[in-house]
C-alpha cells in the first residue's frame, strides 16, 4: 500500500469532521478544504467553530468555487443531537457526505482514585458513546436514504474514527481515558466487518503526543509517574500530524499511527487489525512473545 497514493480523493468530495473547533479536528478540517474538498464542521461551541472557518476561508490558496465549507452546533454525546443533525444533512438538505471524521476525544490523566465522577462520566461519554453515536446515525441515515439501493451500487464512504495510542498500550493515569479508546478501537474493527458490503471502508488513527489546546490541558493533571512511565517525549505539531493521517490515508492504511513507538506497541497485540508492514509486525510480535 505504501505506494499508493490515491485511496483518498478530496477534490470535488464532501466531508464531515466532528470536533472541528480545535486541535487536530480542526487542522484537519482546514486541510481537506484547501485540497478542494466541501468541508462541514462540527463541536459544540459555535463562537470557536465560526472563528475557525473565518480563518481558514481567509487563505490565499485559490480554492475551486464549487468547494464550500460551512459549521454545524452539534453536542455529538447526545444521541438525539446528532441526529437531528444528520438527518437534517442528509435527508432535508439532500447532501450525502462522502467522508465522516470524528476527533471527537478528552483527556483527563489522573490516577484512578483521584478521578472524580465526572471525570469518569465524561471520559467514557466523550471518547466511546459520543464516536458510536455518531457512528451510528451516519449509518443509519445511510440505510434510510438507500433503502431502493442494491449493495453493490452504494457508493464508496469513509467512516474514520480518532482512538489512540494507548489503547494499544495502557498506561497508568489513563484510566478514565484509555479503556474509552479501546472501546472505540473495538467498534471500529466490527464495522469494518459489518459495514463492508454497503461500500464503506473504516479507519482508525491511533495518534501519539501532538501539540493542541488538549495537549496542554492534559499536561496540567498528568501524574508525576505517568510522565515518568511515558519517557522523554516532544510532541509532533497538529499540521504534522495531520499531515502523516492525510498521507497514510491516501495509501489505504486503515490502521493509522502517527509516529515509530505507535508502530512498535500496535506491533504488541495486533488481533484483527489491517496491517502496516505486516511481515515485520509478524516478526515483532513472535519476539515479543519468545522474550
Amino acid at each position: 500500500m505504501w505506494f499508493s497514493k490515491n485511496n483518498l480523493p478530496l477534490s470535488g468530495k464532501t466531508a464531515v469532521v466532528l470536533g472541528a473547533s480545535q486541535g487536530l479536528g480542526a487542522e484537519f478540517g482546514r486541510r481537506l478544504y484547501l485540497e478542494g474538498c466541501s468541508v462541514i464542521l462540527v463541536a459544540r461551541t459555535e463562537s470557536k467553530l465560526k472563528k475557525h472557518k473565518d480563518a481558514i476561508q481567509a487563505t490565499d490558496k485559490v480554492i475551486p468555487p464549487e468547494c464550500t465549507i460551512s459549521y454545524a452546533v452539534c453536542d455529538v454525546s447526545d444521541y438525539d443531537s446528532v441526529l437531528g443533525f444528520f438527518h437534517k444533512m442528509m435527508a432535508i438538505e439532500n447532501i450525502d457526505p462522502d467522508y465522516v471524521f470524528s476527533f471527537v476525544g478528552l483527556a483527563i490523566p489522573k490516577l484512578f482514585n483521584d478521578l472524580t465522577k465526572e471525570d469518569l462520566v465524561s471520559g467514557y461519554q466523550t471518547n466511546y458513546v459520543a464516536n458510536a453515536n455518531v457512528a451510528h446515525v451516519f449509518v443509519n441515515q445511510v440505510m434510510a436514504i438507500n433503502k431502493q439501493t442494491s449493495r453493490k451500487q452504494f457508493k464508496k464512504r469513509v467512516l474514520c474514527m480518532c482512538s489512540s495510542v494507548v489503547s494499544f498500550y495502557p498506561v497508568i493515569g489513563y484510566s478514565s481515558y484509555a479503556p474509552s479508546k479501546a472501546a472505540l478501537d473495538s467498534l471500529c474493527t466490527i464495522l469494518r466487518a459489518e459495514l463492508k458490503p454497503y461500500n464503506f471502508r473504516v479507519a482508525t488513527i491511533f495518534p501519539g503526543n501532538f501539540e493542541s489546546e488538549g495537549y496542554i490541558q492534559e499536561e496540567k493533571t498528568k501524574p508525576e509517574i505517568t510522565k515518568i512511565v511515558e519517557g522523554p517525549s516532544t510532541p509532533i505539531t497538529v499540521e504534522k500530524c495531520a499531515d502523516i493521517i492525510l498521507d497514510k490515508l491516501n495509501k489505504g492504511y486503515d490502521t493509522i499511527t502517527t509516529d515509530t513507538i505507535g508502530w512498535i506497541v500496535s506491533c504488541f497485540g495486533l488481533g484483527m487489525y489491517p496491517r502496516q508492514w505486516g511481515f515485520l509486525q509478524i516478526i515483532k510480535q513472535s519476539k515479543n512473545k519468545n522474550e
